[in-house]
Parts: C-alpha cells; sequence; structure tokens
C-alpha cells in the first residue's frame, strides 16, 4: 500500500474496483436488465468486504485558512467516506467515478426500464431502451414498484472494452518529496515580507 499522503481524493477509477462491478453486474438475478447503483454498491460491501486497493483513499484535513484580517478561520473537517479503506469507498464516487468510466469505456451501459402489462403468472412486460441497442421488449419476473427505472448493465461485448482504461495518474496526486514543506516556507516567506512592508 502507497503510505505518502494525498492532494486529494483519488477521482478516477480503479481496476479493483472495475472488477467488482463486473463480477456484481455479471451475476445479477436479471443481467438484460441491470441492477440500480445503491444495489451494486450494497452487493459490493456485502460480497467483496475486504477488497482494497494500492491507490490510497486518504486527503489532507487543513486546519485552518487565513482570513484578509491575518487571523486563522477554523474551517469543516472534510467528512470521511462511508467506506474509507473499500475499494468503492463511497457511492458517490461509484456513481459519479467508476460506473461513468466504464460507460465511457462502453464496458457497461444505463438503460431506462418501463413496466408493462402484468401477467397472471407474476410476469410482465418490460420495455429496455439502451442507447446503444435500441429497444427491446421482453417479459419478466422483476418486481418494479414503479413503472420508470434506470439501471446499469453489461454491454454485450463488455469483456473487449476491458483494457480501455488510461494508467491512473496516481503522481500528480501524490506529495513529491519535500513539496509540502517547500509550499509551507514559500508561503511563510511571503507573509513575512507582507509584514515588512512587501520588501
Amino acid at each position: 500500500m502507497i503510505n505518502q499522503q494525498l492532494k486529494t481524493w483519488v477521482n478516477f477509477s480503479t481496476p479493483e474496483a472495475r472488477n467488482i462491478v463486473r463480477k456484481i453486474l455479471a451475476s445479477a438475478p436479471h443481467r438484460e436488465l441491470g441492477l440500480r447503483t445503491h444495489e451494486i454498491y450494497e452487493r459490493a460491501h456485502e460480497e467483496f468486504p475486504d477488497v482494497t486497493t494500492d491507490i490510497p483513499a486518504g486527503k489532507p484535513n487543513p486546519t485552518g485558512l487565513r482570513n484578509h484580517g491575518g487571523r486563522y478561520k477554523p474551517v469543516k473537517p472534510v467528512p470521511l467516506p462511508p467506506k474509507l479503506d473499500h475499494a468503492i469507498r463511497s457511492v458517490k464516487y461509484l456513481k459519479k467515478t467508476i460506473l461513468e468510466e466504464m460507460a465511457m469505456a462502453r464496458e457497461i451501459e444505463k438503460v431506462h426500464i418501463r413496466r408493462g402489462k402484468l401477467y397472471e403468472d407474476g410476469t410482465r412486460e418490460i420495455s429496455v431502451v439502451s442507447k446503444a441497442y435500441g429497444k427491446t421488449e421482453i417479459t419478466s419476473d422483476l418486481d418494479m414498484p414503479t413503472s420508470n427505472i434506470w439501471r446499469w448493465r453489461l454491454t454485450p461485448d463488455y469483456e473487449t472494452k476491458v483494457i480501455n482504461y488510461p494508467k491512473p495518474p496516481i503522481e500528480k496526486l501524490l506529495w513529491k518529496p519535500g513539496e509540502k514543506e517547500s509550499r509551507r516556507k514559500a508561503r511563510a516567506d511571503q507573509e513575512i515580507r507582507k509584514a515588512n512592508g512587501g520588501n
């Protein structure tokens, strides 16, 4: 595990996180209908509770910022993600980063599902609309409490898209040796110059 502190939260998907999503969507009860974001998140922590990543998830918490009067103003601490050490640390990270990157790589897609006629045997007609593959009508026993839902599913050729990801830019996010100290020194020097009249 890399133990250097990060400048910011990791804002790209990791191979471990994508692998979890693939496995969950591949084993969905109705694979052609996929799963909702919250279902993916819950299953990720139930089925893969110990999966971490080699890329750290930490973020430095600032202790205070100077206002115009030169006094320190307290800063609200940054809330920690619910699953800090897990490869999928939060629903927001899953939704806004992992799933969006996998959709851009065309490994997964978001589909719009509308419920139709309910039959006596408990199945119903369901309309599935995909941007890439158009509209399909199927009969399924999927329980749909609402008439319209959005879900994520694997694309038919997702296995060929697994390599469509760039190498994570982790070196841009890690502090270089001495970088924090030199920035602190530059700020302190600047404050001394201001205090001395700008000379």
